[in-house]
């Protein structure tokens, strides 16, 4: 059974089911085989012998690659960036500036993320530094040329994550959009919402998604999960979901005055909604680490 799938945006473009944190179309990658192939994101560090016989069924020499492209320093978009760049000898890293630190030294990026997803840790693996020569710091409005025609557009997307990018593809007119326009699973509930702590900012996330609708998009690519048409509308969902997510959390801690209390509730909400589309596990961490990182928002606006 091959493991690359189509994406219907262009005969080169490929994903690749990662299997996160063992569901179906939750998490993946894009190979892209143009004359300078690239790899936009990475996953865990679990992903490596998948992600090699990804490129093998692509016949794509690892030692070709021209650049590994993780959207941002979360270790389910790079926590396999040092593990590829190993095999990947000739590949160049691009990571936002504020993020390069990070995959030079991830010692303190893992803690953070033992912290904020607990009992899920181990799905998310280990993070192996990568030499500073290796990345390329990006601030956005960088391009790089991959050939026949084809080129990429780093967009800067702040919101999710200080040090996000996104990566718009000229030719296809498409956007890899990690993490800055949600997680998106049409077969499943459609959207849920990605608010992190310690740094998701919820005014910034409205900025990027009003900016992304101003590019010239006919496809958005999902880490999590897929190739999809219609971006405007996909977009303004998303807007729509997320501005609804954080009024919530903010009503129910005003309700509740305890911060675990409105993650039960939330939990339950979320379980009543999709349950049987996640893991529960899954389901009940991602919902309270998204609870909190609203929360912190909160407190950091409230402070001002």
């Amino acid at each position: 059974m091959r493991l690359l799938e189509p994406t219907g945006a262009d005969p080169k473009l490929f994903i690749l089911d990662l299997l996160m944190i063992d569901m179906k179309h939750y998490g993946g990658l894009f190979i892209f085989n143009t004359p300078k192939p690239v790899i936009v994101e990475t996953g865990f560090s679990h992903s490596f012998e998948r992600i090699m016989t990804g490129l093998d069924e692509a016949k794509i020499n690892p030692k070709d690659i021209a650049y590994l492209m993780p959207t941002h320093i979360h270790m389910d978009h790079a926590g396999c960036a040092g593990y590829l760049s190993e095999v990947c000898t000739n590949a160049k890293v691009l990571c936002h500036e504020m993020g390069t630190p990070h995959l030079i030294d991830p010692t303190k990026l893992v803690k953070s993320v033992q912290r904020a997803v607990g009992t899920l840790f181990p799905y998310y693996g280990e993070m192996k530094p990568i030499a500073a020569d290796r990345i390329i710091s990006v601030k956005g409005s960088e391009n790089f040329d991959l050939r026949g025609g084809y080129s990429m557009d780093v967009v800067y997307t702040p919101g999710h994550a200080p040090h996000h990018v996104s990566f718009y593809e000229r030719k296809t007119k498409g956007l890899f959009t990690g993490d800055a326009v949600g997680i998106y699973r049409k077969e499943a509930t459609g959207y849920v919402m990605t608010t992190p702590p310690p740094s998701f900012n919820y005014d910034e996330s409205i900025q990027t998604l009003e900016m992304l609708k101003r590019l010239d998009l006919k496809w958005l690519y999902y880490t999590h999960y897929g190739a999809h048409q219609n971006p405007v509308a996909l977009i303004d969902e998303y807007k729509e979901m997320l501005t609804q997510w954080v009024h919530e959390v903010d009503e129910k801690m005003q309700e509740l005055h305890d911060e675990q209390a409105v993650k039960e509730y939330l939990v339950k909400k979320e379980f009543e909604m999709l349950a049987d589309f996640y893991e529960p596990e899954s389901l009940k961490q991602e919902t309270e680490m998204n609870v909190q990182g609203v929360l912190l928002y909160l407190q950091r606006k409230a402070a001002k």
